[in-house]
């Protein structure tokens, strides 16, 4: 399930827009190809529209606008 789309990367936290209801926090995300990006640390903004923040792992090179999803 396509969770959502990297809107920013901040250090070694990923900002991304939710495209439904966003994962649970502690969730793994990976990228389109399968790699794992990290875990779900927090989901901020509206309810309508949430973005979370993903815990990145340190070798991991994701570019903005990728679209990510959930287990």
């Amino acid at each position: 399930m396509i969770a959502g789309e990297v809107d920013s990367i901040v250090g070694d936290q990923v900002v991304v827009k939710s495209t439904a209801q966003p994962p649970a926090i502690g969730s793994v995300v990976y990228s389109e190809k399968g790699a794992k990006v990290g875990v779900v640390a927090d989901i901020i903004g509206p309810v309508e529209k949430p973005y979370f923040i993903v815990k990145a792992n340190a070798n991991v090179e994701i570019p903005v606008g990728e679209r990510l999803r959930s287990n």
